[in-house]
């Protein structure tokens, strides 16, 4: 691979660009989708069908508990392209990538606390006897999860379009 114009790599056997910044963006977007795309689907729809169709709440808890640790680590491996994302907007825009940093810490803290609430809701949880040890201590770790989920879930909204927003600018900018 050789450089070409504007910062794209040239494959020798075929000559076409390779713009490393698009293939980052592509690959974001990709991963983002998987996360939040991910996060918005089970929390809006698989959630409410689960309750519908299984007789047993514990049942669907149990389903949940599995989902949301493999959408929390989506999340983790999200990060590192948004923080590289972040910067390479801060360049040319320093407000917008200080803004899609704030975000992406934002992001941060609420996965953090919600893999330890996440491990706090497991503890509470007898999967032999199919029960919850501490219901009172249950709801209250439960309801802080659904809260940090929805500050989570908001972030994203937010991320995705000023992202596409901060192209846009930093892209026009010469």
């Amino acid at each position: 691979m050789t450089s070409g114009e504007g910062g794209r790599v040239l494959r020798k056997s075929s000559h076409m660009p390779v713009d490393m910044r698009t293939t980052g963006r592509i690959g974001l977007v990709f991963m983002f989708a998987l996360y939040w795309g991910g996060l918005t689907f089970y929390t809006g729809i698989v959630v409410r069908i689960i309750h519908l169709v299984l007789n047993d709440p514990m049942d669907g808890g149990l389903i949940t508990q599995k989902v949301t640790f493999v959408l929390q680590v989506l999340g983790a491996c999200t990060l590192p392209l948004m923080l590289v994302n972040d910067f390479s907007v801060a360049k040319k825009s320093k407000r917008l990538g200080i803004t899609l940093l704030g975000l992406t810490l934002i992001l941060s803290f609420a996965l953090l606390y919600l893999f330890i609430v996440h491990s706090q809701l497991d503890q509470l949880i007898n999967t032999n006897e199919m029960l919850i040890t501490d219901r009172v201590e249950f709801d209250a770790a439960h309801r802080r999860y659904n809260r940090t989920t929805t500050v989570q879930w908001l972030a994203a909204v937010a991320y995705l379009p000023l992202s596409v927003h901060a192209w846009r600018v930093t892209d026009s900018a010469k």
